[in-house]
């Protein structure tokens, strides 16, 4: 008796199904979150500025431990910085990025440090002129759970180094060389989605 071509493939389709249930590893059955930060506090740059910030991020979790985030940051002039820089100009500040985090848990899910290291542009706008570049960011943020869907987002370090984020880049702008700019007293929410 003759076994028709089709119930042989269909057989080899089976066996194949059933040797790689039978090999197949063990996946992570993680549940990747979501979440929407809010930020506000100041920002100090090297132009001798200081502005108000506000800034949104969309996270996501990748493991356990690691996450990425896509953010935007806007600064308005309010004054003077009290920098070591003579010359000053009223700057205003929008840096988007793409950010890699790694979680540190101090307890459990309750409370932990998110830091992380990014890459994204900034634009600087000062009265008639415009300045683009590139820019690399280095972070880190502590959260603390206030209900099941609610953090606080603030300054590790708050009362020695209140400052969660900086950023570096080689634009140049007038007499100023390279720029960075930091955060200074950063407060927010972040949201589980």
């Amino acid at each position: 008796m003759q076994i028709p071509a089709t119930l042989k493939f269909i057989a080899v389709i089976l066996i194949s199904l059933q040797s790689s249930q039978a090999y197949s590893q063990i996946t992570d059955s993680i549940i990747k979150k979501d979440y929407l930060a809010f930020q506000t506090g100041f920002i100090i740059d090297s132009y001798n500025s200081v502005g108000v910030r506000t800034f949104f991020e969309y996270q996501k979790d990748l493991t356990k431990n690691w996450q990425y985030g896509i953010s935007y940051e806007h600064s308005r002039h309010l004054g003077r910085a009290a920098t070591d820089v003579r010359d000053q100009l009223a700057t205003n500040l929008s840096l988007i990025s793409f950010n890699y985090y790694y979680k540190v848990r101090l307890w459990k899910d309750r409370l932990f440090w998110t830091s992380g290291l990014g890459i994204g542009g900034v634009h600087a706008y000062w009265g008639e002129d415009n300045k683009f570049g590139i820019t690399l960011n280095a972070s880190s943020t502590l959260n603390i759970k206030l209900s099941k869907k609610i953090y606080l987002e603030s300054s590790p370090f708050l009362v020695l180094l209140p400052v969660n984020r900086v950023y570096f880049s080689s634009m140049d702008a007038n007499t100023f060389n390279s720029f960075y700019a930091f955060t200074l007293l950063p407060v927010g929410i972040k949201v589980k989605l």
